[in-house]
């Protein structure tokens, strides 16, 4: 048997689109609830496929995001799929590092969220099956560290 997964990132639910909203409020309300139907496809899309994870890498929210109404969405889209027995893996990007919801929400058991120290989930699987383990890394804040910037900026020559 297989391992199915759905991988989505950079949802930016309940994004402001402040500069949107200065020029046409009607367009930032649609746009606006856009991250939302988005993100309820991609639910819809775990639970039609039977998939057995959802992988979120990063940036599921848009700053520092405080929003109860956002909190209760996310709760209900996470609840939709533990009561599939869809598990949830999700890492904070730059953007959501600073969220308050992934730390205050209560979350069920099937929904993983990794910290800001690389972490290894081994998935239990039949012995016959090939092994799966679903690795992750948080930002804890919303930049990357100066020391692995300047490491990924170096240019290394071939000999």
């Amino acid at each position: 048997m297989t391992y199915r997964f759905v991988h989505a990132a950079d949802i930016h639910l309940d994004s402001p689109l402040r500069s949107l909203a200065l020029r046409d409020p009607e367009l930032a309300g649609l746009i606006g609830n856009a991250t939302r139907r988005a993100f309820v496809g991609i639910v819809d899309l775990c639970l039609e496929e039977r998939v057995d994870a959802l992988l979120l890498a990063g940036d599921l929210y848009d700053g520092d995001q405080t929003s109860m109404k956002t909190a209760r969405f996310l709760a209900e889209q996470f609840r939709r799929l533990h009561e599939a027995g869809i598990r949830v893996f999700s890492i904070r990007g730059n953007h959501d590092a600073l969220s308050r919801i992934t730390k205050e929400l209560t979350l069920p058991d099937s929904v993983k969220v990794f910290g800001g120290r690389a972490e290894a989930v081994a998935i239990e699987r039949p012995a016959d099956r090939i092994p799966v383990t679903i690795h992750g890394l948080s930002f804890a804040q919303p930049h990357a560290p100066k020391a692995c910037c300047r490491a990924i900026g170096r240019r290394s020559t071939v000999p």
